[in-house]
């Protein structure tokens, strides 16, 4: 059996920038957010396990998973660290999300270096050719799908 569970992702450069994010400050910057969908879990996974288990699942690398932190966020109630929600690690995602899952968001931060800003610019000019010449490689029988 297994259970789907919304799950966003968000990247920031550094922990510190999350704790620090306040919505009225809005120059400061805001998290990354990289994909927002669902992903299917196995019920029997270890609760303590979801955010690594649902990160590969999303294809994300291991290195990424194992500096990743979760929580869980119940339609707009503030996030719950996973920690808090349950004292026993090797419980199973079924018998703490089972019935929740409709409400219910897995919220996972992952740390990405912050790309300097040539970089940045070489990708948003990358993604801008990809887009302007996207109809003209599916007409000549090279699609980028």
């Amino acid at each position: 059996k297994s259970l789907p569970l919304h799950c966003v992702v968000e990247s920031v450069s550094s922990l510190q920038a999350t704790l620090n994010f306040d919505t009225r400050s809005p120059w400061k910057r805001r998290p990354n957010i990289e994909t927002d969908s669902y992903v299917i879990i196995p019920a029997a996974t270890p609760f303590c396990d979801i955010v690594t288990t649902a990160l590969q699942r999303l294809g994300y690398s291991t290195e990424i998973s194992n500096a990743a932190r979760g929580s869980i966020a119940i339609k707009n109630w503030k996030s719950l660290s996973l920690d808090a929600i349950s004292d026993n690690p090797l419980v199973s995602v079924s018998d703490i999300l089972g019935e929740l899952t409709s409400v219910v968001t897995l919220k996972i931060t992952i740390l990405r270096n912050k790309p300097s800003q040539l970089a940045e610019i070489k990708d948003k000019l990358l993604k801008l050719l990809i887009l302007q010449s996207h109809a003209l490689l599916r007409s000549t029988g090279c699609p980028l799908d």
